[in-house]
């Protein structure tokens, strides 16, 4: 009954904010606007949860922030002031050969996913064509190289993943899902 009932208030909402207002000219919609949920999936996750939230959200990002929490470093991502994290989708763990020995040991975790975050917020729209060097939170460098909106991440050793979901917004930044774990 409580759901239906917050269901019930959240169209009521949906339906008041899109009513007319009288003016009938047409505003164009920004990026702000749009910011305010992502409604990918239906997901009407709000902006004011953190990218790590955010990150839950998503449903295929569940083995980066259980390694974050563990790890110690999910609450560092979430207080972080400005943050992109390209976090591995689920699948991309599974091809890591080491995985189980990553999980046992907290500070090789923390290291490898500090590789995966960088301390400013990057929107794919912000990144420009061709090869950008960012510092991540682990001191390395990653080359983001943007060729017409596919964004591919190359790790300080060489490996490369492709972006496969961008701009999933928290308050605090963004988090890009990514198709391959950046183990070196």
């Amino acid at each position: 009954m409580k759901n239906s009932i917050a269901l019930a208030g959240v169209a009521a909402l949906s339906l008041a904010a899109c009513s007319p207002s009288g003016d009938d000219t047409a505003e164009p919609v920004t990026e702000q606007a749009q910011s305010d949920t992502d409604t990918a999936g239906g997901d009407m996750t709000p902006s004011s949860v953190d990218v790590v939230e955010a990150a839950s959200a998503n449903g295929n990002l569940n083995t980066f922030l259980q390694a974050a929490i563990s790890a110690g470093v999910g609450e560092t991502l979430a207080n972080a002031d400005g943050v992109t994290i390209f976090a591995p989708i689920d699948e991309a763990f599974g091809a890591v050969e080491n995985v189980d020995q990553l999980q046992q040991n907290p500070d090789q975790m923390a290291a490898l996913l500090k590789r995966h975050a960088v301390p400013s917020t990057y929107m794919s729209s912000a990144i420009p064509q061709g090869e950008t060097q960012v510092q991540t939170l682990s001191g390395e460098t990653l080359t983001i190289n943007n060729n017409n909106g596919q964004i591919e991440v190359i790790g300080p050793g060489g490996t490369r993943a492709m972006v496969v979901e961008a701009d999933i917004e928290g308050e605090n930044g963004v988090v890009h899902a990514i198709n391959t774990v950046l183990t070196d």
